[in-house]
């Protein structure tokens, strides 16, 4: 029989006869009586619910990382490291993460305390492992930028966060340090085909190959794919559905796998954002940058460019990036592997051009030349953790003269992300000058056809995303 089996606070744990339906935070909550962590928003925008989460990344190396239990799937946690605030403490020695918050008061009511706790040993566990030494103030924006508190201000748990590394280290038997020390093959005995949770006629499958999970879709085609579950996560903690069949694609390896050659890259579906970081910061930093503004570093941590492409929603914030670049996505099935651009991938909103008993398998990103400039810019009205009013991602193309090629994608204007092609037209062929960026700037209006919703009226966004591309040519002509 197939079991879900992880170690959480140094004991291996095995469930099979558990809601598939459940989240991480429920299980933690419900049946282990692991009550630090807290729902708060039901959505992964608070924080309150972090836990760590243990495994090894691409190059081999053990690392923790803070997620969002209130959205996170337990059939995902399958032989991952999990480790809550109950975890951290070592006899009476409390963890340098903890000793710090009471030390600097970092804690005034202490409901999202917990999280806040979780997400600063994330940083102080992989810098100190790292051999990288103290965090900056950036680091530590960057791992709290998913916690929100509304007692302290922020300034006593950054003073904590710079603090806690000035504390001895846990001893190395603490059971935050047990991760890299104890092995466990999770595919060991286990065939993906069978439900690894399964009550009440619900189930949950953990295909642990491409071949598995394409049976399983033969079997079940209205199964529900779970990847980072960002998004598909709220319809089960804010809108109560319950699946009948989910179908889990964390240890698929396959899926996660990223190669290069000399002209493109090509990233498997299941890489997360956070790990997408490193990946693309040779060739595309300022993609980097606009990753680093999706979510909170939690969110990042389980959200995937797959997901965000096949989710089809029009204001997904990587999308009209790969536009810009003419990506091209793999669907696999039984059948085998089509690549398509990702242009003909929407059909309309929320349609993709997947059909039953296929999935997204990857991504394929063309290298830029170096004649080639990327340019993203994200409108939203908060720095982190925001969904974008408008999302405007171009890429130029000139010889210092005249513009050879352009190509400009937006999301958040339309039903589906979508080239400006009026104004993609309007640079073709025209000299490299900021005046043919201003006048091209003028067939926004003819190219989207923008809503007004709550993050912005349609005047707004037609301003902003004219305005976009005045800032482009700026750029390019190194007025910015």
């Amino acid at each position: 029989m197939n079991v879900i089996r992880f170690c959480l606070n140094g004991n291996w744990v095995e469930e099979h006869n558990i809601d598939p339906n459940w989240t991480v935070l429920r299980y933690l909550r419900t049946n282990k009586r692991q009550l630090a962590a807290k729902e708060g928003c039901a959505g992964g925008d608070c924080g309150a619910c972090s836990i760590l989460v243990g495994q090894q990344n691409h190059s081999g190396a053990f690392e923790y990382q803070a997620i969002n239990g209130c959205i996170a799937l337990l059939g995902s946690l399958h032989g991952k490291y999990v480790v809550t605030v109950e975890g951290l403490k070592e006899a009476e020695q409390m963890h340098p993460v903890q000793q710090a918050m009471v030390d600097k008061h970092g804690s005034q009511c202490g409901f999202c305390t917990p999280g806040i706790v979780s997400s600063l040993t994330a940083l102080h566990f992989n810098r100190l492992h790292h051999q990288q030494g103290p965090a900056s103030d950036h680091d530590i924006h960057i791992a709290l930028s998913g916690n929100l508190c509304r007692c302290t201000g922020y300034r006593s748990i950054m003073d904590a966060a710079h603090a806690m590394f000035d504390y001895p280290a846990p001893a190395d038997h603490a059971v935050i340090n047990q991760g890299p020390v104890v092995q466990f093959d999770p595919n060991e005995n286990k065939q993906g085909t069978e439900p690894y949770l399964e009550k009440e006629g619900q189930r949950l499958y953990v295909p642990q190959s491409e071949q598995d999970l394409q049976r399983l879709l033969l079997d079940y085609p209205d199964a529900k794919l779970w990847a980072g579950g960002t998004d598909l996560g709220l319809e089960i903690t804010q809108q109560f559905k319950q699946f009948d069949c989910i179908i889990s694609l964390h240890q698929v390896a396959s899926l996660k796998a990223v190669t290069h050659s000399q002209s493109e890259i090509r990233l498997g579906a299941m890489v997360t954002y956070s790990e997408s970081e490193s990946v693309l910061a040779k060739s595309f930093p300022s993609f980097v940058q606009l990753i680093e503004r999706i979510g909170s570093r939690q969110i990042r941590n389980l959200g995937t460019l797959g997901g965000n492409v096949a989710n089809g929603s029009p204001i997904g914030d990587t999308p009209p990036v790969f536009f810009a670049l003419n990506a091209k996505v793999v669907i696999a099935s039984t059948t085998g592997e089509r690549e398509i651009a990702i242009q003909d991938f929407y059909h309309g909103y929320k349609q993709t051009d997947l059909k039953p008993g296929e999935y997204l398998k990857a991504l394929v990103l063309p290298k830029l030349k170096p004649q080639q400039s990327l340019h993203i810019h994200k409108i939203s009205k908060r720095k982190d953790d925001d969904i974008s009013a408008v999302l405007l991602a171009s890429v130029i193309e000139h010889d210092g003269k005249t513009i050879c090629d352009a190509r400009i994608a937006c999301g958040g204007m339309a039903a589906t992300p979508m080239h400006a092609i009026q104004t993609q037209q309007a640079l073709v062929g025209q000299p490299f000058t900021l005046a043919t960026f201003e006048r091209a700037s003028e067939m926004i209006s003819q190219d989207y056809s923008p809503i007004k919703d709550v993050r912005a009226s349609k005047e707004y966004r037609l301003t902003v995303a004219a305005n976009l591309v005045k800032k482009i040519g700026l750029e390019c002509l190194g007025g910015l």
